[in-house]
């Protein structure tokens, strides 16, 4: 017999450029993801749909999500795995490349769907640490990395992400990015949609969240991480997270079967990649 969905340990893996969360199944409603997403159901299937296309649903075990995209998710399975992915797209495009079927930005029946199932129920029976799950995402297809690589990127768009990163406490505006790397604002504009799929602004709030979980990870309360990771306050940070994620944190980070946090040690030691010389380690985040 299954466990009840609210009694599954929930557990969140967290590297540089990754975030993974696997526990119980969330209710269904529209996200809005920061990153792109691979979302994989345990013991079922998947429904989703785009927020303007309600009538075409796609059902499937794993799916891959571009970044930015409103979606209706909901599952069968009482638990499911969800892996955001790097801010650059290497992720999406390497398993984008994988997948049988595709509607307009979602993908499915990907090559290493069965080994991502079985990376799941791994991670749900046995709670192994992050160095293993790098390995089983490597086998069912990402690349082998664990941090935000800037091969390929822009360097312009690598400097601005890396200036959003470093100030993330700090409200820094499209203006603001555009004058530090010399580009008119549409430009920028034009450069992270093309690289990472979403806005400057949007990025910015997603790499708090980011921020905000790895310092809950590390036994800050909310509000410390929240305040410390650049959100105004509790509500500001709840709202966002709610806002993207499709629950509040509140209820994620406090369900009856718990949270386990698992932090890559290179993250632990060495605090987010520094990028363009900005050195985001000295946050008092890491």
């Amino acid at each position: 017999m299954q466990a009840p969905a609210s009694h599954v340990p929930a557990h969140i893996y967290i590297w540089d450029n990754r975030v993974l969360y696997a526990g119980p199944s969330i209710e269904p409603r529209y996200r809005n993801y920061g990153s792109a997403a691979l979302v994989v159901g345990v013991e079922g299937n998947l429904r989703l749909h785009r927020q303007t296309h309600a009538n075409e649903v796609v059902e499937a075990r794993a799916c891959l999500i571009r970044p930015g995209l409103p979606v209706w998710l909901e599952s069968d399975s009482p638990s499911f795995m969800v892996l955001f992915l790097d801010p650059f797209q290497h992720d999406l495009r390497a398993l984008a490349k994988t997948a049988a079927h595709q509607d307009y930005d979602i993908f499915w029946s990907l090559a290493g769907e069965g080994q991502l199932i079985d990376l799941a129920r791994y991670i749900l029976k046995a709670s192994p640490a992050p160095q293993a799950i790098l390995a089983g995402l490597v086998k069912a297809g990402l690349p082998d990395i664990d941090r935000l690589d800037p091969e390929g990127v822009d360097p312009r768009v690598v400097k601005a992400v890396g200036v959003l990163r470093g100030g993330r406490t700090q409200s820094i505006t499209t203006e603001d990015l555009a004058a530090t790397v010399s580009l008119s604002v549409p430009r920028v504009i034009q450069l992270f949609r093309q690289y990472l799929g979403i806005s400057a602004g949007k990025y910015r709030q997603w790499h708090r969240l980011h921020a905000t979980t790895l310092a809950i990870g590390h036994g800050q309360t909310f509000t410390q991480a929240s305040v410390a990771s650049g959100f105004s306050d509790l509500a500001h940070f709840s709202n966002t997270f709610h806002s993207m994620m499709g629950i509040m944190p509140s209820r994620l980070f406090r369900s009856n079967g718990g949270v386990r946090f698992h932090i890559d040690p290179r993250l632990s030691a060495q605090g987010f990649s520094a990028l363009s010389g900005i050195d985001s380690a000295v946050s008092t985040m890491c």
